[in-house]
Formats: structure tokens, sequence, C-alpha cells
């Protein structure tokens, strides 16, 4: 009826609080435990803490884990994420881009001290006279992400450090007359073939005239 809503009873002295609903709303607080390494969607589960009634058991309240993604300016967003400023991860293993000038690609000699995302310093360096190739990728051993409930192997995962060459915008002619000097010695004492090196082939010898 309308009166009972198919329940078969009515409450005569309904209560002031819950107006016979026999139930409250109230809000609690519960600390979330985040485990080292956790990946994204996971679950953590609080048994009976769901929504409670007189009419059914409580269920459960499920905590679901994501990752907050970094907060660009204004300016950042036509720009990666991993430019050298934030941690990009998959997996347990994490990725970031170290930006290198020219001088220091070509020439090594520098030191770089990354920040870690718990605190720690991860030295990247190079020795005078050592080059690193652009887009080329150096791979951390145990510098990635903790990995989560492990039990056997490897506590971590891979840092992945992939290096950008920043090339200057314009030279000016000296400038550009040295390096071409050092360039074209480089590339005879090394005995590098442009052609052959970047895949090209080799240009056919022709008779001297265009045949049909």
């Amino acid at each position: 009826c309308d009166q009972c809503g198919g329940k078969g009873t009515t409450i005569q002295h309904k209560c002031k609080t819950c107006g016979g609903s026999r139930h409250v709303r109230e809000v609690e607080t519960f600390t979330v435990h985040i485990e080292k390494g956790m990946p994204k969607g996971a679950r953590i589960n609080y048994e009976n803490e769901g929504d409670e009634s007189p009419d059914y058991v409580a269920g459960d309240l499920i905590v679901q884990v994501t990752e907050k993604e970094p907060e660009l300016g204004k300016g950042d967003e036509k720009h990666d994420r991993t430019d050298g400023t934030f941690f990009r991860r998959k997996g347990d293993d994490l990725f970031w881009r170290e930006v290198l000038s020219l001088r220091e690609a070509w020439l090594g000699d520098w030191t770089r001290n990354l920040t870690h995302l718990d605190g720690h310093t991860v030295q990247l360096s190079r020795k005078r006279g050592q080059v690193v190739q652009p887009n080329s990728v150096e791979v951390l051993e145990n510098e990635g992400m903790p990995i989560w409930r492990h039990e056997e192997g490897p506590e971590f995962g891979k840092l992945h450090i992939e290096y950008v060459v920043v090339l200057p915008d314009q030279m000016d002619k000296n400038m550009e007359k040295d390096f071409w000097n050092t360039w074209d010695k480089w590339r005879k004492k090394s005995g590098v073939d442009l052609q052959k090196d970047a895949g090209r082939p080799a240009p056919s010898a022709g008779s001297g005239h265009d045949e049909l």
C-alpha cells in the first residue's frame, strides 16, 4: 500500500532523526594505505564498509588506484611530458628524457644529477670523448618503480633514459667553416661513406646523355 511501501508494517512513532527510515547518512573518513609500486588500476577492498541498511547486508568499499597526470602550464601543451621535467611510467619501468647540447653529445665531459621520485640521486655522465647519439636510450637496472609485492628477483624495474640532442639554430661563417673542417677530417679518418651509411643507393654511372 501507499503507507507501508509494500513492507507490510508501518511505524507509528517515527524517529525525529531518521524519519522512520531506520538509517541515517553519515560521513566517515578512511585512511588508505598505498603500497610501494602499486600499479594503476589496483583495488583496495574494505569489507562490509559500504552503505548499511536494516534490510540488507552492507557491501564493500572499493578504492581504485589511479595515477595523477602532471599539471602542465599554459605554454606546455605542445611539449612531451618526458622532456626532463616528468617521469613516465609503464608497468614497473620508468622513462625519462634528458636534453643535451651539441657540445655535450659530441665531446662528452658532462655530469647530470637526476632527482628520483623517492628523492635519491641518479647520476648521468659521460667522460671526455664519449659520444651520445641522438635519440639513443640508456637503460639503468633497478632504478625504476618498486615491484609491487615481489617475492623473488629484482626489487625494482628499469629506468630508461632517452637522450635528445639540441642543435644550434644557426652558425656564423667562421663557426661553420671550423665545424665543416673538423667534420670532414673525422669523416675521412673514420672512412665514413655518407651515402652507404645512410642507406642511399649508389648513383649509377651515366653515359653522359639521357636515354629513352
